[in-house]
């Protein structure tokens, strides 16, 4: 009781300090500055605790935890930049119109046809002046063209809704696209169009079709994150301890690719985190089944977290008893897995059509294969060229338009990327034989499914804010202590690396030191593990 006493008061004490000096919201430096403080503050009390215990004049855990307790909420505060989510509305509608529209008519417009009919509807609402006068993503070509492509042969599109759906298709573009300007209604039309499988579509998506898009209706929609992030919190504080739950805020609040600006307030983007954080929860609660269905869930709305998979049924092989031990549990969760996944994929099959599956991979295969400035990982590290820089691209074509000089880039990128594909494929064996090594000697399933996770940025190229999977690392602090602040001090030297302005000011640079940050981690803790065995603290079930 005290020290949820001395975390709240002290928490709300530091976020009213944060909110009046960031009075008004943070520019993305500012931000930065601020993540950064916190997270020191979080690595500083941490390193005070250790030294006060080895002078033998250890803090009480009231106030330890309770101190802790208060970075944490702060840290949760800084994800906000202390009121910036006052600009917002409470809606990021840039996400929300590729997830609420995408979902909603994906038997009409598929992977390929957001753009083009969300400009033939805003035309026929009223916009057509403006419409004429941009450009939209052809998500086939991935190439920018004419928007007035889409006016000029419109049975493209109404042919395939009903008269009916295209009324409600129309008026859900007019609401998506109110409280946008101009600019951000633009650049909403050239990103990389609807991306989730048709098991999202058709489970997580389905809100779409039972909750309007009225402004009302979009703030429900936009909050449901919160929630997930709140219950994933509340799962990992009792079946890991308080620390772990406070280093996950942490690492939550003050992580740069996840940020406030790319998914706040968007619709269930946490989703398969939450799944993700509930199979871990239920491997260490003894409950495989749960665990491996939870993971399932998760694997067929997003695609990476199946290497989960490999983490469980490897764990502790290298040992006879640990293999005989988990033998049971690791078939049982590869039944969850597998089940699970298959039901969705079937359900999203019938629901969303036969053909689905085959479009998305598709779409998903043109998407991977196209240079973008927010993605990150090994292959952006591999593919780096200080001569295809978009500053050095932007030199070599001054006055060009934007469209003109990132298709350079893009077209650069690939290029160096197609060319350096077998040094790829070297040091993805390499890490992955780095990785055996670590799977096979861990002595949880819990252990080998994290650190299986960890591996997804060097494993595939992920756009940055799906590397908001790295805050499952603050569980590994219950196997090894001293991790923490390794974790810590990892999270404070990526937001110091982010006000640099050599690195923040353009995004190929900042996602290229991100890659280096997120690659580098993984592997000095895959490293870690693969030297000898953690001790592990039994579960807080087991007697």
């Amino acid at each position: 009781m005290r020290r949820a006493a001395i975390a709240l008061g002290l928490g709300a004490l530091g976020i009213a300090l944060g909110w009046w000096i960031c009075l008004g919201g943070l520019d993305e430096w500012g931000g930065a500055r601020a993540r950064a403080l916190v997270a020191l503050a979080a690595l500083g009390w941490t390193v005070y605790l250790r030294a006060r215990r080895r002078e033998g004049r250890p803090v009480s855990v009231p106030v330890a935890h309770g101190v802790a307790g208060a970075v944490a909420l702060c840290a949760a505060a800084s994800w906000f930049n202390f009121g910036a989510v006052i600009a917002t509305g409470g809606v990021h509608r840039h996400d929300v119109f590729h997830y609420y529209v995408g979902s909603k008519y994906h038997r009409e417009l598929g992977y390929g046809l957001i753009y083009r009919c969300a400009a033939l509807a805003e035309a026929e609402t009223g916009g057509e002046a403006l419409v004429r006068q941009r450009m939209f993503r052809d998500l086939v070509t991935d190439r920018q063209v004419p928007a007035s492509m889409a006016l000029d042969d419109p049975s493209v599109c109404r042919s395939r809704f009903t008269p009916e759906r295209w009324r409600s298709f129309r008026e859900d573009v007019r609401n998506l696209r109110t409280g946008l300007n101009e600019p951000a209604w633009r650049q909403s039309q050239i990103d990389h169009g609807y991306n989730p499988t048709p098991a999202w579509t058709v489970t997580s998506g389905a809100l779409s079709r039972v909750v309007p898009s009225t402004e009302l209706g979009l703030r429900f929609l936009a909050s449901l994150d919160l929630v997930l992030i709140a219950l994933c919190v509340a799962a990992l504080a009792a079946s890991f301890g308080w620390r772990v739950a406070a280093l996950a805020l942490v690492l939550w609040g003050t992580q740069e690719p996840g940020r406030f600006t790319w998914v706040a307030f968007s619709m269930l983007r946490f989703d398969w985190f939450f799944l993700l954080v509930l199979s871990l929860v239920a491997l260490r609660r003894g409950r495989p089944g749960l665990a491996g269905a939870a993971l399932g869930w998760a694997a067929a709305m997003r695609g990476f977290p199946a290497l989960g998979l490999v983490g469980v049924l490897l764990s502790g092989v290298a040992s006879p008893a640990l293999r005989a031990r988990y033998a049971v549990d690791r078939r049982r969760f590869a039944a969850g897995f597998l089940l699970t996944a298959a039901a969705l994929v079937a359900l999203g099959a019938a629901v969303v059509g036969p053909s689905s599956w085959t479009e998305w991979t598709a779409h998903i295969r043109r998407h991977a294969a196209v240079a973008s400035s927010n993605k990150a990982g090994l292959g952006t590290l591999v593919s780096f060229d200080p001569e295809h820089r978009v500053e050095r691209v932007q030199a070599r074509l001054p006055g060009a338009p934007t469209e003109v000089w990132m298709q350079r880039w893009a077209d650069e990128v690939r290029a160096t990327r197609e060319a350096r594909h077998l040094w790829l494929r070297g040091l993805q064996l390499a890490f992955g034989a780095l990785l055996l090594l670590a799977l096979v000697r861990a002595r949880r399933p819990w252990i080998g499914l994290t650190l299986a996770i960890l591996a997804a940025p060097l494993a595939t190229e992920l756009s940055g804010y799906y590397l908001m999977l790295f805050v499952v690392a603050a569980v590994l602090a219950s196997a090894r202590a001293a991790l923490e602040r390794w974790l810590l001090g990892f999270a404070a030297a990526v937001q110091v690396l982010m006000v640099m302005p050599a690195v923040g000011w353009f995004y190929d640079d900042r996602y290229l030191a991100i890659s280096l940050a997120y690659v580098l981690a993984p592997v000095l803790l895959t490293a870690a593990f693969a030297r000898r065995p953690a001790m592990i603290a039994p579960p807080p079930s087991a007697p």
